[in-house]
């Protein structure tokens, strides 16, 4: 077996183990009492952007290596960062549903600038299918997060009016 190989099964499987909160979180708001529902939106809320701030210092790490691609990591690793605290402000100043649609628009927009996909082209096709991966269920679990704060049966939302 390739070192490569490897390497890439235990970023595969870090990956999905991080993200592993966030699918129970998501998906147990559709399990619980109202009450803890909306507390449980919050912690699926907070616990995605720390993932975004875990992604900010992998990329800034990356970046500490001298090498072609260090400048462009520069402003790559600061959208994770700017997309949780804007997220977070909006869901704390606004309402959450301003918080999620921004933090859901910004994570499925930022795979398709020009400026990003010219480093993807860079790397292995693994590693592109494992971002393509990650990047859809993290947009599946942030839509049913909007979707919980919108639901017309419930009207979690009532309480921020």
């Amino acid at each position: 077996m390739k070192d490569e190989d490897v390497l890439f099964r235990s970023i595969k499987g870090i990956s999905y183990i991080s993200i592993a909160p966030l699918i129970v979180l998501t998906a147990s708001l559709w399990f619980t009492p109202d009450n803890l529902a909306m507390v449980l939106a919050h912690l699926a809320q907070l616990y995605f952007s720390v993932l975004l701030f875990f992604l900010f210092g992998n990329i800034w790490s990356i970046k500490g290596k001298k090498n072609v691609l260090a400048s462009k990591l520069t402003y790559i690793s600061l959208m994770p960062v700017l997309f949780a605290i804007v997220g977070g402000v909006l869901t704390f100043f606004v309402t959450p549903i301003w918080g999620i649609s921004f933090l859901l628009c910004a994570v499925y927009a930022s795979r398709h600038f020009q400026y990003v996909t010219s480093i993807t082209k860079t790397l292995n096709k693994n590693y592109v299918d494992l971002i393509n991966k990650i990047s859809i269920i993290l947009c599946i679990c942030l839509m049913l997060i909007l979707v919980y704060w919108l639901n017309p049966y419930t009207n979690p939302i009532e309480i921020y009016n």
